[in-house]
């Protein structure tokens, strides 16, 4: 999986504003999950960036209204606070 994972990142692909969700599902078919959807609306992400132990750095959001691309994100993921400890 994690080859796919990089394989699939290292391919450059272009989406466009406009173009369709079934264009799009059929052109990201191993690095995609689909995290919100109702009758007229989908948000799909997947990984952009992973460290070395495969760990998110970052997520591209795919945001569509009624069948159409209307809007990207790309998404730093939070790194966790450094917490100091004191004797």
């Amino acid at each position: 999986m994690s080859i796919l994972l990089f394989l699939s990142g290292c391919s450059v692909k272009h989406y466009t504003i406009g173009m369709s969700e079934s264009e799009f599902k059929n052109s990201e078919k191993y690095n995609l999950e689909l995290v919100e959807e109702t009758s007229q609306h989908a948000v799909y992400r997947r990984v952009a960036a992973a460290d070395a132990q495969m760990k998110p750095l970052s997520y591209h959001y795919y945001y569509f209204n009624s069948g159409t691309l209307v809007r990207t994100e790309l998404v730093e993921t939070p790194k966790p606070g450094i917490v100091l400890l004191s004797k």
